[in-house]
């Protein structure tokens, strides 16, 4: 079986074999052909100078506040004596290991903590030592 190629510059007549190619002069081939058949080779770009790129700042990651050293705060300006010195302590620990913000907060009610639980103290002794101060003054004037 035999194909026929047609173009707009051959006529249309069947191929005497179907694989033989036909080769066309320079000037009956289409203009497409030409143009790119007399180019010569494309050289590859020459790499173009670009503005180094502006540096990229980011934030600092954000380190979370330790939830145990604000509960000491809150707990040492309530008033807790012992509450929070133990909790104040458990989140040193956990500030350290951990590396979490609030180290000043769980300071401060540490601090607070320590003075409520030496005022609370104060006030033990003193009352306690009232009472034993009226028992003795009670019985040495019951004889």
């Amino acid at each position: 079986m035999t194909t026929s190629t047609l173009t707009p510059d051959t006529p249309n007549v069947p191929d005497a074999d179907a694989n033989t190619t036909v080769q066309l002069p320079i000037s009956q081939l289409p203009a497409s052909e030409t143009f790119a058949s007399q180019q010569p080779p494309v050289q590859p770009a020459a790499p173009q100078a670009t503005a180094p790129a502006s540096p990229h700042y980011d934030y600092p990651p954000v380190r979370p506040t330790n939830v145990l050293g604000i509960v000491t705060l809150v707990l040492g300006v309530l008033g807790f004596a012992i509450v929070p010195v133990v909790t104040g302590h458990i989140a040193l620990a956990q500030i350290k290991r951990t590396g979490d913000e609030g180290r000043g907060i769980t300071i401060a009610g540490l601090v607070l903590g320590y003075i409520g639980l030496a005022g609370y103290t104060l006030a033990a002794l003193l009352f306690f030592g009232a009472l034993f101060l009226g028992f003795i003054g009670a019985v040495s004037s019951y004889r």
